[in-house]
């Protein structure tokens, strides 16, 4: 809940326990944009610690340790006897004209002139701002089961003496011990080996595919979308002046003869044959075959996105599409942000030899690299073998709680929705009933505490039913049916 201090000395400060920001910097960010902003002018006298701590309900040795760093960033100044006082040698806060050219207006009202991907870009929305957690929060891994002592460990082996591998500019491509492992990684635990030269290191899966858009296709050119399909790689196509082709996605994946027939000369395919997003549904293999057939006769490249499919909850995980391509037309992109946590910024690439040379040198043109400490932290972790064991505990513990939620939304949510849960990957779908509208559902279960997606917000063209995206994997076995009694509370208010 937010603190608001009506009437009080700083009224303009808001303070949220509940937020995952600390107390004490709520604060100081607000009492700095304040000074910035000039709600606080040059020369003013700020209240005694004391009294402020009062004001805000917070302790004094919270408030004084904001002002003193305050005073160390320059906001505030000391003077001997006479107390705490904003500096007199800030800058001017900036005028409301100056203020709408740096916010992105010129000053004469109109849009700023962009480039065609700067003008494309401020259309989109990137929908990938932080999320606050919530239960059911789809793609949410098990974080409070993550092995942090064991990973700090690897971090501190990897870093040891401040190795001078660590600390210039790394690989393009990526640090080759972290490629080694990777490849090996793929070989023993996908059955699809590769050589590490044609692995290639980027910051996050969706850094991949604007890679791979890039390199392989022109603005203007088409690419197969699935329908429904992830809006933030859907955006990102579009921002890079793609053409979408929505191609129709049923019980057997993409269907592959349909896109075949209207788009025959795609240049691109973006697809996730071992588990869709959102649908859950897998390729066939007819329709894998007629893919790679496609991309073969068209001289066309497929971007097989391997979406969470390390959790596969029947039998092994799904072979790529990759490792049945006999002409080398599939570039495969993997994440460590669902397998570990998104906040490591590793994602990969493995290519047909023939590209390896103009994905690693436009890579190294974009971002150098990847932070190299974080690669061979990594690396220390696969070669340790605590990221396979990893991948077991996280299957083990996630199919306890598929199955909870399975149960505890069946039963909670009859005659509202029906839960449809895959074999695979971190979500479930409940296709809503009795004509519940998807945004509404999401928009009250928001208010209630609880998070999920509307289906709706993945569909590109074609109509399909109402339905809601939910994550199991964050949420513990024994709280499922408490957090779905709220949600089918909040899904009969939203009629």
């Amino acid at each position: 809940m937010v603190k608001q201090h009506e009437g009080a000395i700083l009224p303009f400060i808001r303070v949220d326990p509940g937020a995952s920001v600390p107390m004490f910097r709520q604060i100081q960010d607000q009492l700095r944009t304040a000074i910035l902003k000039g709600h606080l002018p040059a020369g003013s006298r700020l209240p005694a610690s004391r009294v402020l701590a009062d004001e805000l309900a917070m302790s004094r040795p919270t408030i004084v340790r904001v002002l003193e760093n305050l005073k160390s960033e320059g906001y505030l100044e000391t003077r001997q006897g006479s107390g705490t006082f904003v500096a007199k040698d800030l800058p001017r806060p900036l005028s409301r004209r100056r203020w709408l050219s740096a916010v992105g207006e010129e000053t004469d009202g109109s849009a700023p002139r962009l480039s065609r991907i700067g003008d494309l870009s401020r259309q989109m929305s990137a929908d990938i701002g932080r999320v606050e957690y919530r239960p059911f929060l789809p793609n949410h891994p098990a974080f409070e089961r993550f092995p942090f002592a064991v990973w700090g460990k690897c971090w501190n082996a990897a870093t040891r003496g401040g190795r001078a591998a660590g600390l210039g500019y790394g690989d393009p491509a990526g640090e080759a011990v972290l490629r080694q492992r990777i490849a090996e990684y793929l070989a023993l635990h996908r059955r699809d080996p590769c050589d590490p030269e044609q692995i290639v290191i980027t910051p996050g899966g969706h850094a991949a595919f604007a890679l791979a858009a890039m390199v392989l296709a022109n603005p203007g050119d088409k690419v197969w979308f699935e329908d429904p399909g992830p809006l933030t790689v859907y955006n990102l196509f579009r921002t890079l002046d793609l053409r979408i082709c929505p191609v129709d996605v049923d019980t057997d994946g993409m269907d592959v003869a349909s896109a075949a027939e209207q788009y025959p000369d795609a240049r691109l395919a973006f697809t996730m044959p071992s588990r869709h997003h959102p649908l859950g549904v897998t390729l066939s293999p007819a329709g894998r075959q007629a893919m790679l057939d496609w991309a073969q006769q068209n001289r066309s490249w497929i971007i097989e996105d391997d979406y969470d499919s390390e959790f596969r909850y029947v039998g092994p995980p799904l072979p790529s599409m990759r490792s049945t391509d006999k002409h080398d037309r599939v570039i495969y992109v993997g994440t460590f942000s669902k397998a570990l946590y998104p906040a490591l910024r590793v994602g990969y690439l493995v290519l047909p030899p023939q590209l390896v040379g103009s994905f690693r040198n436009l890579a190294g043109l974009m971002s150098r690299s990847v932070t190299v400490e974080t690669q061979l932290a990594l690396a220390e972790f696969i070669g340790g073998g605590h990221f396979a064991s990893h991948l077991r505990r996280m299957r083990d513990l996630y199919t306890l709680r598929r199955a909870a939620f399975v149960e505890a939304g069946r039963a909670a949510l009859d005659g509202l929705a029906r839960i449809d849960c895959p074999d695979s990957g971190m979500n479930a779908l409940a296709w809503l009933e009795g004509g519940l509208d998807d945004a509404a559902v999401h928009r009250s279960a928001r208010a209630a505490g609880i998070q999920c997606f509307p289906l709706s917000d993945y569909t590109v063209g074609a109509k399909r039913p109402s339905a809601i995206i939910l994550g199991f994997s964050g949420v513990p076995a024994d709280k499922m049916k408490f957090h779905f009694g709220k949600l089918a509370e909040a899904m009969r208010g939203s009629r």
